[in-house]
């Protein structure tokens, strides 16, 4: 056999072959991001800021600053980083207790009319700290962001970003020289075999099955609340779920001995909701918020807030770090 032949030999026994001008697959994308080092000093560049801690029980964490490179540079001078990101999320006191607020949930799940088919594809509306590099005191905002995945059983797919409204402390618009609502951002396209998602099929429907999961990706032994607020929101960053699904996923939740009642409130979108949340292990400057519609039961969003000052980001307590909705088609597609 010839060199040629036993090459082209080998090449069909792996058919999944990547070629090489392939775009970056999204997990390795994950991962460069993870890494990216600090920008020299004096570097002026617009940066958006997400977090990922690394943490016992909590592997990839909800919010973590990651600095990565932003189109458009916010123009000078602004207000100080901490005047314009969001208020947080105001609650009105309920008095029912999370095994409570979660069976309320699971019954409005369980009426007809929900969502009854799993699909690979997920839709989040998400908010995200921009700041200048070398001065967290100059013009800051909260960066909008439309973030749409969508995969395919042969493991292709795409994922398209795109600009949304800039928002003050009050969540109205505001002027800047960001993207224009609408605008591309970024778009990467996976050809068959080259998507790695974190599961390849969802968990079955059960308390069991979805624990078993969130053990998997978060690397908990005893499943704490933010452990499952992260795991919900690991599985809903690749999945719309069934109904059944979400509800399975509250289970563990209510399971959580460490899981509270914040309240009700309305979220960024005008739908109302109740709050449970819960503290990473390790990392007690943040507090996760599992916002759950007390109109159909599902999962609308989770918000990152910091219950100490940050010094890095010049943020006091009680700022929001991120901020992220789910079940958005409608917002997304002008119909709200």
């Amino acid at each position: 056999m010839s060199d040629d032949a036993l090459a082209d030999a080998l090449r069909r026994l792996d058919p999944a072959r990547t070629p090489v001008d392939a775009p970056l697959p999204l997990d390795a994308e994950r991962r460069v991001r993870e890494i990216v080092g600090r920008p020299a000093a004096g570097a002026r560049r617009a940066l958006r800021a997400r977090r990922r801690f690394a943490v016992p029980g909590v592997v990839a964490a909800c919010v973590a600053v990651l600095l990565a490179v932003v189109v458009g540079v916010i123009a000078a001078p602004a207000p100080s980083a901490s005047a314009l990101t969001p208020d947080p999320l105001t609650y009105r006191p309920v008095s029912d207790s999370v095994a409570e607020v979660i069976d309320e949930a699971q019954d409005r799940l369980a009426e007809a009319g929900g969502v009854n088919s799993s699909e690979r594809r997920s839709l989040s509306l998400g908010w995200y700290f921009s700041a200048t590099a070398d001065d967290a005191d100059a013009a800051t905002v909260f960066r909008r962001e439309w973030v749409d995945l969508r995969w395919n059983a042969d493991l292709s797919g795409q994922i398209v970003t795109t600009a949304a409204e800039a928002t003050n402390a009050a969540g109205d618009t505001v002027p800047s020289t960001d993207p224009t609502p609408g605008t591309l951002i970024s778009e990467l396209t996976f050809r068959r075999g080259q998507y790695s998602p974190i599961s390849f099929e969802t968990p079955e429907a059960t308390p069991d099955a979805m624990a078993d999961w969130i053990r998997l990706v978060t690397g908990a032994d005893e499943i704490e609340a933010a452990d499952a607020i992260v795991g919900a929101r690991r599985m809903l960053e690749e999945w719309t779920l069934t109904d059944a699904q979400e509800s399975a996923l509250l289970d563990v939740v209510e399971a959580a001995p460490d899981a509270t009642v914040l309240g009700e409130t309305t979220d960024r979108l005008g739908r109302p909701a109740v709050a449970v949340a819960g503290v990473p292990s390790g990392i007690a400057s943040h507090e996760l918020a599992l916002l759950i519609s007390t109109e159909t039961g599902r999962i609308l969003g989770l918000e990152d807030t910091l219950r100490d000052a940050d010094p890095a980001l010049k943020l006091p307590a009680d700022s929001v770090a991120e901020y992220i909705l789910w079940d958005v088609d409608a917002w997304k597609n002008g119909m709200r």
